[in-house]
């Protein structure tokens, strides 16, 4: 049986968990809800793009902010993967290259990684990656301009990354660049007013206008992909570290259990040593 001093210190060490589990639940749930701010001020600001961009583009194809007779675009599809900086991401960073590589072929995609733990699942599988960007440290304002101008070169884009839904649920998905600009555009309500160059003056032209505008809403959607992604990790971190902070609970107070126990267990054999000595002393008397 261990001794009551032994017992304390471990009471102490599952103390300072139970401290430091909570801590870091609260800094994910804080950047739960920073971040959740941030999505909510993007979509308000691509509703404003779109109303203007729905209205002077000259077809229905989204372009990537290319020009019409832009050339020497490549005629590859471009996977885009979202993965975690760090190892602390459970599995989630396997299964978003597990669904890459269902459909992948070198022949017809090339990659690009957001993330560390991404580019060392792919290495680690001999998979050939074309580019690796960090993973942006501040939840506020993401630069993805060279990210941007990547995708812009290529015919179409894919991105793979952990979806949030809820604080308990994440899902693995992939989707179309051009698809997801087009399915945020539907959900908003576009006034009546009529943009042309007759009540409106396009400089340079309203072809530049345009890509301009694409490349505005390419890049508030990669950054909310980043940010989903970032949701979906704080919200895998927050659970683990609530299931954490309650596992440490359990054992500081089965610690105090067992170290009353012990502190009882010496008073009583204290208590019987000295009923018996009394007792010794009365039956030499």
């Amino acid at each position: 049986m261990k001794r009551p001093l032994e017992i304390k210190a471990e009471v102490n060490t599952m103390e300072t968990l139970v401290t430091l589990t909570s801590a870091f639940q609260g800094i994910a749930s804080a950047h739960l809800a920073r971040i959740r701010s941030e999505v909510l001020k993007s979509n308000a600001f691509f509703e404003d793009l779109w109303q203007v961009y729905s209205k002077i583009r000259v077809d229905k194809i989204f372009h990537f902010g290319r020009r019409a007779d832009e050339e020497n675009i490549i005629d590859k599809e471009l996977y885009i993967l979202i993965t975690a900086e760090g190892g602390f991401s459970g599995d989630v960073d396997i299964r978003i290259i597990r669904l890459m590589i269902e459909t992948y072929d070198p022949a017809k995609h090339d990659i690009i990684v957001i993330g560390r733990h991404g580019v060392a699942q792919l290495e680690q599988r001999g998979i050939k990656y074309k580019k690796y960007y960090p993973l942006p440290v501040s939840d506020l304002h993401t630069n993805v301009t060279p990210l941007v101008k990547d995708i812009s070169q290529y015919k179409s884009s894919t991105v793979f990354y952990p979806k949030y839904l809820t604080l308990s649920s994440q899902k693995i998905t992939s989707i179309q660049l051009s698809a997801v600009v087009q399915e945020m555009g539907l959900g908003v309500k576009v006034n009546d007013d009529v943009i042309t160059g007759i009540n409106y003056i396009f400089e340079p032209s309203v072809h530049d206008v345009v890509s301009h505008l694409e490349r505005s809403m390419l890049f508030i959607s990669i950054s909310q992909f980043i940010l989903d992604s970032k949701l979906a990790q704080y919200a895998s971190r927050f659970r683990a570290m609530s299931v954490a902070n309650h596992t440490a609970i359990e054992s500081r107070d089965d610690y105090k259990s067992q170290y009353s126990r012990a502190v009882r267990g010496i008073k009583d054999e204290r208590l019987k040593e000295t009923i018996n000595s009394l007792r010794k002393i009365r039956a030499k008397i």
